[in-house]
């Protein structure tokens, strides 16, 4: 989702110049605003202005939050992105939110102006070397500072065996936090943070798309009650839905979540579970080594199912469990 200053102007004048030479239609973007600038329609001699807001790469969880900042702004906007998914563009039409893809792929609903293209192919990026705070173990080790944030400063091998990763590792992923201004180095081997809710979003966002696919066991059956059956904490945990409604007594589960560090053997046997590949119980590899909480995975991992998985009650649920539990440590 995030991207650097040069590369919001980079990707906003790509997409205006391809919508320009596909359409005709000419718009203007200007640097200032509450989002990313100002951009003016010129459409048939009425000129239109839309608040902008650019994403990397959008994924459907954002949705609430581009509605949020729609009433916030209480002005129109309009999404630029490199590419959309299908799913996320209908999403969008549907709740008559214009984008414009790099390509020059629009939909604009607006007073008396009505503009769909959606035939241009996503325009070829060259592939960038990533952060390595985003890689698969750099995340786990995000997902430990995002929870105890004091541990930055603890040696790098202290560091490194608390969260369970090579020491090698480490370095890197300190790096590349620094580059993208969460950490600010104060003297040696002594840090202080910034924009930590920002961190915990893009935290989210890549746990989505990088770390949480390869952690999938599979799907279970489990015939008895589900949040009453005895767990072994230290190893199998809620979240989730199971794990907010442990957390908050709100939420009544309709999907289930467990991580855990036991085999597969070890929950046919310890808690009678059937693989089934239609089963309401998702398991997933447990990826880190302490637990906040007895029952449940770490409120920011509850919070991220609950928003990835979507819907209204679990968006109103998610908040809860971030004024409670995760504020108070950002």
């Amino acid at each position: 989702m995030y991207i650097c200053e040069q590369m919001k102007k980079e990707l906003i004048n790509t997409a205006l110049k391809n919508l320009r030479d596909n359409t005709g239609v000419e718009a203007f973007w200007k640097d200032e605003g509450p989002l990313d600038g100002v951009i003016e329609f010129n459409i048939n001699d009425h000129l239109y202005k839309l608040a902008a807001k650019t994403f990397n790469e959008l994924r459907g969880h954002y949705i609430t939050q581009l509605q949020e900042y729609i009433q916030n702004i209480n002005e129109p906007i309009v999404i630029f992105a490199d590419h959309i998914f299908p799913k996320i563009k209908k999403t969008l039409r549907d709740k008559n939110i214009p984008y414009i893809e790099a390509n020059g792929n629009i939909y604009l609903n607006q007073l008396n102006t009505f503009l769909f293209v959606d035939t241009q192919r996503p325009i070829a990026t060259a592939k960038k070397t990533g952060n390595r705070a985003f890689t698969k173990t750099g995340l786990k080790v995000v997902f430990h500072l995002l929870r105890h944030k004091q541990d930055i400063n603890l040696t790098q091998r202290q560091l490194a065996e608390r969260t369970g990763v090579g020491l090698g590792n480490i370095p890197q992923i300190i790096e590349g936090l620094k580059d993208t201004g969460y950490l600010i180095p104060l003297k040696k081997r002594e840090y202080i943070w910034e924009n930590r809710k920002e961190l915990m979003e893009r935290w989210i966002n890549e746990y989505d798309a990088v770390l949480k696919p390869t952690l999938r066991i599979g799907r279970f059956r489990l015939p008895e009650n589900k949040t009453e059956k005895d767990l072994d904490t230290k190893l199998t945990v809620w979240g989730g839905e199971p794990a907010a409604e442990i957390l908050t007594n709100y939420l009544r589960p309709e999907n289930y979540i467990i991580y855990t560090g036991e085999t597969q053997m070890d929950l046919m046997k310890n808690y009678r579970m059937i693989p089934n590949k239609d089963g309401e119980i998702e398991v997933f590899e447990k990826f880190w080594k302490d637990n906040d909480k007895p029952l449940t995975a770490p409120p920011i991992l509850v919070y991220a199912d609950l928003l990835l998985e979507g819907g209204k009650r679990n968006v109103e649920t998610a908040e809860m469990i971030f004024d409670e539990y995760i504020q108070p440590i950002l």
